[in-house]
């Protein structure tokens, strides 16, 4: 009679192990589960402060009168991406740490654009092209987030006459264009990714912000590369136009 009894009770003490265990194993799942939603969470809420980062410092060039006329001159970045040359094309930079002024030097720019169904990105060599595997192109020393702009005109598409300076006309003054860019931000975090850093590096460098289409085709943007290859992004666009203030 004892020796039933023994294995009664090691028969319970068998099941309640099992139940402890997974008991256990819920609440680390669970643990776990909280844990990505979490760093997910501060991703994101990462990622968009760094993208908004850019909004901020171009707006508050506002202010600056002779800021404002460096970035309109035909060396600059408003300038530049205005010239009858450069529509569809996409002026690059990548914003780095160690750039707190002249963020937007034309020395540090790159140039991407389609040609057809082919990209074109060394017309201005590849100093404007960010790099995982170099701290510098980071924004901060934390060494997470990368972030590209890309600055192009926006009058490819526009019919009306707002992005003439006021009392222009193309007999008497040239036409002398606003200044109507459209400017894009994308943040990436690539050591939230598993793809290699050459195949990360290929997305913003063989890819403009923007998608065109060509012969019935839509190509690819930036945005589009790092989907495919699973990399954690923000991206944002804005447009601005430059207008005379009485």
């Amino acid at each position: 009679m004892k020796k039933i009894q023994s294995g009664n009770t090691l028969i319970v003490v068998l099941v309640v192990l099992v139940l402890i265990t997974i008991i256990g194993t819920w609440a680390i799942r669970g643990s776990i589960t909280s844990l990505n939603i979490a760093t997910n969470a501060q991703a994101q809420a990462l990622l968009v402060q760094n993208s908004d980062a850019v909004f901020f410092q171009l707006e508050s060039y506002t202010d600056d009168a002779l800021k404002i006329a460096e970035l309109q001159l035909d060396n600059g970045m408003i300038g530049f991406v205005n010239k009858p040359e450069n529509k569809g094309k996409e002026l690059v930079y990548c914003l780095r740490k160690n750039e707190s002024t002249q963020k937007y030097n034309l020395g540090k720019a790159s140039l991407v654009y389609w040609q057809g169904t082919s990209i074109r990105k060394n017309d201005m060599g590849q100093q404007g092209y960010c790099k995982v595997g170099q701290a510098n192109d980071y924004v901060s020393n934390r060494n997470a987030v990368i972030t590209r702009v890309g600055v192009r005109s926006s009058l490819e598409n526009r019919t009306d006459w707002s992005h003439m300076y006021e009392g222009s006309d193309p007999e008497t003054y040239g036409g002398k264009d606003i200044g109507t860019i459209i400017v894009s931000s994308i943040s990436y975090l690539p050591s939230l990714s598993t793809a290699k850093d050459s195949e990360i590096d290929k997305c913003v460098m063989n890819y403009p912000s923007f998608n065109i289409i060509e012969a019935g085709v839509t190509l690819d943007s930036v945005a589009d590369c790092l989907t495919r290859n699973n990399v954690p992004y923000s991206a944002q666009e804005m447009e601005y136009q430059l207008r005379q203030v009485n």
